[in-house]
């Protein structure tokens, strides 16, 4: 009996592939042009500090990624009634949100870019799909012509199942972006429970990692991502690690989620650490794990 994932990678094309066959490239960017003009989008796949660190890593990969309007910032700042990007934000998570409180992002210009990219993917699926192929095809030539492979962060700041995403390119149907695009490495991290993302686990194009959220049912949510073989992020200060094995006993390593962002090439079961930046240094909502500090102790003499 055929599957849906064995049917998504053995009875279909990549959708390149298919280009010039049943598929016009020029017109996918034409096309493309048109609805960024109309959008007001510059570009749905940019870069970030993680991402540029992940980029100089010599790891062999080009890295992008997309930032929509987080959590309900959208609805706020159009007045909209859409259901919210992060279905599973938390009050600590939103309130430190990079889309909202770090680095780059506190620039009002790139918030509101956040939002044109979000009104384009609420208002016109269809249209929103094709600037999302014709970007991922100019990423590629890209990351081909510097000898490198392509990777690519969907949910910069977003929770959505992309693996539930059909989409269809001139008259040519795909069951979801890792299916037209196969040799694109794709991950996210996500707070949506396991039992939602089961199909997206076993893609062999796309790698998920849990972000706890400092809930109690977090914390079970968290190592059943582990046992599958998923990553767990925690956000923290201090040194957080006589807590964490005591929440996440399995985990097997550590990994410094700060070096870069390429969570794919975490072992499988990895505990990943994120410093607290911005607002979230000062969460008490159980979002940051809070771990123990140490002062120095100076001498007289010193």
């Amino acid at each position: 009996m055929e599957t849906r994932n064995s049917i998504r990678f053995t009875r279909l094309e990549g959708l390149e592939d298919l280009i010039g066959w049943c598929i016009d490239k020029r017109s996918i960017r034409s096309d493309a042009n048109r609805i960024r003009k109309q959008y007001g989008v510059g570009y749905l796949l940019g870069s970030s500090t993680k991402i540029d660190a992940s980029n100089d890593a010599g790891e062999g990969y080009l890295s992008y990624i997309q930032y929509l309007s987080p959590a309900n910032g959208y609805n706020e700042a159009t007045d909209s009634k859409r259901p919210s990007l992060c279905p599973y934000a938390t009050k600590g998570c939103t309130a430190a949100c990079l889309g909202i409180s770090a680095g780059r992002m506190r620039f009002t210009s790139v918030q509101l870019a956040q939002i044109n990219r979000t009104r384009l993917f609420h208002q016109s699926r269809k249209s929103y799909f094709i600037v999302l192929v014709d970007e991922i095809l100019r990423a590629k030539r890209r990351a081909e012509r510097d000898g490198l492979k392509l990777s690519i962060r969907l949910n910069g700041t977003s929770d959505i199942l992309w693996e539930y995403m059909g989409f269809e390119i001139q008259g040519v149907s795909f069951y979801d972006i890792f299916q037209a695009f196969p040799d694109v490495m794709f991950y996210d991290y996500t707070k949506i429970p396991f039992r939602y993302r089961k199909d997206a686990v076993d893609l062999p194009n796309y790698r998920l990692t849990y972000s706890y959220t400092g809930e109690d049912v977090s914390v079970e949510r968290a190592n059943e991502y582990i046992s599958a073989g998923c990553g767990v992020s925690v956000v923290y200060t201090g040194d957080p690690m006589e807590k964490l094995q005591g929440l996440f006993p399995n985990c097997t390593y550590t990994v410094d989620g700060d070096a870069h962002d390429m969570r794919f090439l975490d072992p499988a079961g990895s505990l990943v650490l994120l410093k607290a930046k911005g607002d979230a240094k000062r969460d008490r909502s159980g979002f940051v794990v809070h771990g123990k500090t140490y002062t120095a102790k100076l001498s007289p003499w010193s």
